[in-house]
């Protein structure tokens, strides 16, 4: 017999399930052949089949007392088998996974991986990482494709422990500075004066396999196809696994370069004090893949205290669910703009179901979004529904252009929105928000960056004709809203924000309990595109626009809006209005504390600078309002509904400045609209004025100077005229 015959003979015979449970018995120890028959539940006459030619092959043989054992053949062909078995055992990650670079003594090892555990998950297998971090005592090797900066915080505790550790990266992935720049809290606590050189880093060309192996356990890897770490792989702490990947990386240890020399990290035992870190903090790095970003991330905010975003995130069509009591920050700011940048990719359009990059909700949950950058994203950006407190502070949230995106509401457009703050439980139908407070500022937003390059909606210059409206079921044109207050029970401040190219609303307040207190304070608020007329409106857009009931019924709340700039350069845009409901229902009224002061409102071809409608006791001083506009204000109100009075009574208009305000004489758009709601006059010839208050107002007092025109047309209304 040739050895090629001999070599597929023992294939044939090991091949047997049967077969090989026997030989692994008898590993353990020489037996019986009833013994045999009883441990694989088979009768005696298959046994005795199964190791006569086992005995034939060699691979078993029998004493003089009828035991059973194998020969050394026979221990040598399972050890051999091992490899294999293990392979076997996970084929479909091994036929997607490269094992190339794994030199060829530890491809005939890799059975000694058998003790390990598959973990098929990113956030397992993070978990597992943690775990060998966590539970070292001596030493911690990491052999990576980078270094491993969402555990930051974990291997800065260990090197605190007295914890050594070894870290080999690719040469073009290796980070500079060193470590002492990875965490910008703990690393600077490591400037000790008892120095301990506990972190030794090399560099390799390439790195082929994954690994993060301690005194207490080990996780391993392999890359994809694509050459990538998609962090799924095995975990063990046996002895064999152990023994398998400690060789492993030193093998690739004793081949690496020293990396470009950097500070020594010096540590001072026990300097950092449990006591002293009071929170857990961690650093997820994006790799720019929704595959793996968007689940790094959700993992870190379910479990950490403090999350900080570096580089480049695309979480694809996920929701980031902040649901727990955490900050999430991003890494860095360069000419004031944020580092990390974050976007969605990948939705259908048009979309009609609800989507967002944050949803906040969780009971008494305190959560702060600062210091990133949202370059694109679907529907609303960051929408937040209850939880104690919440603070959104410079972040910068960006866009081409609105249009492919939102949430569809057919004639009504495609909704865009950037913050939408307060909100209620969905599911428990009862009032939510934020009774500790919502805190909103310096961030930055701008939904038309296309602008410069050609315009926002372009259609022949059609939209520079005031009777244009863009055909919103049909997509034209995006409905954007930079920042969404409602459904409130408490404080809100909204402040030193700057918010650009919003053509629908700048700041929108509406359906809040009348226990809230919203400041809407030092805004700056830019269009340069054309306004959508959202709703039907006769305005193309609003500034800021605050109203009592519009989707649920409300009394609203007290709103104070101050010393904001708002710059509208295209048609029919007003600056500021103030509605009240909008919506007939038992609880719907009107808002009674409502402060409009010290704004700056500049209209290149707008309607009105400032509107209030169907409220009462608005007070409106202090402002100034400056460009051209058919009216300066305008004060009206509607028949009443359901039971509701709906005219505009008794607010006060005082100290404003109008002097740089030019009014616009009647034309043909006026007078093409004369229906005491857009314009007033008779026969069909409109009428201007820097005050107008329409025939539903009633015991408004309206303050005007020398040479400014009113038109009262309603009741009881006191004009007076300053100077």
């Amino acid at each position: 017999m040739s050895s090629g015959e001999r070599f597929y003979d023992i294939l044939f015979e090991m091949s047997n399930e049967h077969r090989h449970n026997l030989m692994l018995l008898l590993r353990e120890k020489p037996m019986r052949l009833t013994s045999i028959s009883k441990e694989l539940d088979l009768t005696s006459p298959e046994i005795s089949r199964h190791v006569s030619r086992l005995s034939d092959t060699g691979l078993v043989t029998k004493d003089i007392e009828g035991l059973f054992s194998l020969t050394p053949l026979g221990g040598m062909v399972l050890t051999l088998l091992q490899e294999f078995e293990f392979a076997s055992r996970y084929t479909e990650y091994f036929a997607s996974h490269i094992h190339d670079g794994l030199p060829t003594g530890y491809v005939k090892r890799i059975g000694e991986l058998s003790g390990s555990r598959f973990i098929d998950s990113i956030p397992g297998f993070f978990r597992q990482i943690e775990r060998v971090i966590t539970e070292a005592e001596e030493y911690v090797w990491l052999l990576v494709d980078q270094f491993p900066l969402n555990h930051i915080s974990l291997i800065v505790e260990a090197i605190e422990r007295g914890v050594r550790f070894r870290v080999v990266e690719p040469r073009n992935r290796v980070f500079t500075p060193d470590l002492d720049a990875m965490a910008p809290e703990e690393s600077r606590a490591l400037t000790s004066t008892k120095i301990i050189p506990l972190v030794e880093q090399r560099m390799l060309d390439e790195v082929n396999v994954y690994l993060y192996v301690s005194d207490g356990g080990c996780v391993t890897a392999f890359p994809t196809l694509k050459g990538e770490n998609e962090y799924k792989g095995f975990t063990s702490s046996d002895e064999a696994s152990h023994r398998w990947c400690r060789e492993l990386f030193l093998h690739h240890w004793d081949r690496a370069e020293e990396r470009t020399p950097s500070p020594v990290v010096e540590v001072k035992r026990g300097q950092l004090a449990k006591d002293a870190v009071s929170t857990s903090r961690t650093v997820v790095v994006g790799r720019e893949r929704p595959d793996l970003d968007a689940q790094a991330i959700q993992d870190a905010v379910d479990n950490y205290d403090e999350v900080i975003l570096k580089g480049r995130f695309n979480i694809g069509t996920s929701t980031i669910y902040l649901n727990k009591s955490v900050t999430l920050r991003g890494e860095g700011r360069t000419n004031d703009v944020p580092d990390t940048k974050i976007l969605k990719t990948g939705w259908d359009f048009p979309f009609l179901s609800q989507e967002y990059m944050f949803l906040v909700r969780g009971d008494d949950i305190d959560v702060t979004i600062e210091n990133l950058h949202v370059e694109d994203f679907n529907g609303t950006c960051i929408n937040t529904r209850q939880g104690n407190s919440l603070t959104l502070r410079g972040n910068r949230i960006t866009l081409l252009s609105g249009l492919g995106r939102g949430l569809s509401f057919g004639a009504w457009g495609d909704h865009v929105v950037g913050m939408t703050l307060g909100g209620y439980d969905i599911s428990g139908g009862v009032p939510g928000g934020f009774l500790g407070g919502i805190l909103v500022e310096d961030n930055y937003l701008d939904f038309a960056l296309s602008y410069a390059r050609g315009g926002f909606i372009t259609n022949k210059s059609l939209e520079n004709e005031p009777d244009y409206r863009p055909d919103l079921r049909n997509h034209e044109a995006a409905v954007c809203v930079g920042i969404i207050v409602a459904r409130n029970l408490g404080k809100v401040v909204v402040r030193n924000n700057v918010i650009r190219n919003m053509n629908a609303r700048g700041i929108v307040v509406f359906d809040n309990w009348e226990t809230a207190d919203i400041e809407i304070v030092n805004n700056t608020i830019v269009s340069e595109v054309f306004g959508v007329y959202p709703y039907n409106n006769p305005m193309s857009g609003v500034g800021i626009l605050v109203q009592s009931a519009w989707t649920e019924p409300r009394s609203g709340s007290r709103v104070e809006v101050a010393k904001n700039k708002i710059t509208c350069d295209k048609v029919n845009y007003c600056g500021i209005a103030v509605h009240g409901p909008s919506m007939y229902q038992e609880g719907a009224g009107k808002l009674e504390s409502c402060a409009i002061r010290d704004n700056e409102v500049v209209l290149k071809e707008g309607s009105y600078g400032i509107q209030i409608r169907r409220s009462d006791f608005t007070e409106v001083f202090g402002n100034r309002i400056s460009g051209r506009a058919y009216y300066g204000l305008q004060v009206s109100g509607s028949d009443s509904r359901g039971g509701i009075e709906l005219g505009a009574n008794e607010n006060t208009f005082e100290d404003n400045d109008m002097g740089g305000l030019v009014i616009k004489e009647p034309d043909g758009y006026s007078d093409g609209h004369v229906d005491g709601r857009m314009f007033t006059g008779e026969d069909g010839r409109s009428a201007t004025a820097h005050v107008w208050l329409e025939r539903h107002s009633r015991a408004n007092i309206i303050e005007v100077k020398p040479g400014e025109k009113a038109i009262d047309e309603g009741e009881d209304n006191k004009i007076i005229i300053d100077g």
